[in-house]
């Protein structure tokens, strides 16, 4: 069964002149262990895809389910709580604390997210798989591009959630850091069994990828991967 599936989704915002329709009948579906590519153009409507499939937003209509159990039926402290519990977002913003150290930032999820989170062992084979192990004491603003990306994504994985949702995670990469964001991705998922989602407009991902949708003008199709 699909740890996360969307269904007949639509999405339009605003009414009259002012409606778009940004998603159309998006039908999508992520097994564990599966890395899964939903790529497209900038304006495609893939951010409003992710923010749709992990919650944050509700669609027009059609039914998003997790595990089974249809997001739109539960109620908001439930949403909160399969979001904290169940599902990782890897946003371009990083979303991490400024002020607090990349081991704080563990602590912080300690305290919001009290059970379930990896121990110390798994938080530091994880460290290390991300190569990142050594900057444990440094706040975000000394860190590099690539450097934030890892521990955000470390972060993610803390809380050991069933899906990971990543929205262009290779933007302004070179194409060897690409290489081992892809590679990294297609780790998480076969060796820690997680659902893997990245939506970007990067090609060079492709390879790394068990199953790529593309996405145009809101609507999905799923396609066969090229990598050549």
């Amino acid at each position: 069964m699909a740890v996360i599936e969307l269904k007949k989704i639509n999405k339009i915002f605003g009414s009259g002149i002012s409606r778009v329709h940004v998603l159309h009948d998006i039908d999508f579906s992520a097994n564990r262990g599966q890395l899964i590519l939903v790529v497209g153009p900038s304006g495609s409507g893939k951010s409003t895809f992710l923010t749709i499939a992990g919650g944050l937003q509700t669609p027009t209509s059609g039914s998003v389910e997790v595990e089974g159990k249809a997001v739109e039926q539960l109620t908001k402290a439930q949403r909160d709580k399969l979001r904290l519990n169940q599902i990782g977002f890897v946003l371009q913003s990083y979303n991490l604390v400024p002020y607090l150290k990349v081991k704080e930032q563990f602590e912080f999820v300690d305290k919001v997210k009290r059970q379930g989170n990896l121990n110390k062992e798994d938080l530091a084979g994880l460290l290390k798989q991300l190569g990142i192990s050594n900057l444990v004491d440094k706040f975000p603003g000394q860190l590099s591009g690539g450097q934030t990306q890892r521990v955000a994504i470390a972060r993610a994985l803390y809380a050991n959630p069933d899906i990971v949702l990543a929205d262009e995670p290779t933007a302004a990469l070179d194409s060897q850091k690409v290489e081992e964001v892809g590679q990294l991705f297609q780790d998480l998922a076969k060796q820690r069994d997680k659902a893997v989602v990245v939506v970007t407009h990067d090609t060079r991902l492709l390879e790394y990828a068990d199953k790529v949708y593309q996405i145009m003008d809101g609507k999905m199709t799923e396609s066969a991967k090229q990598t050549d």
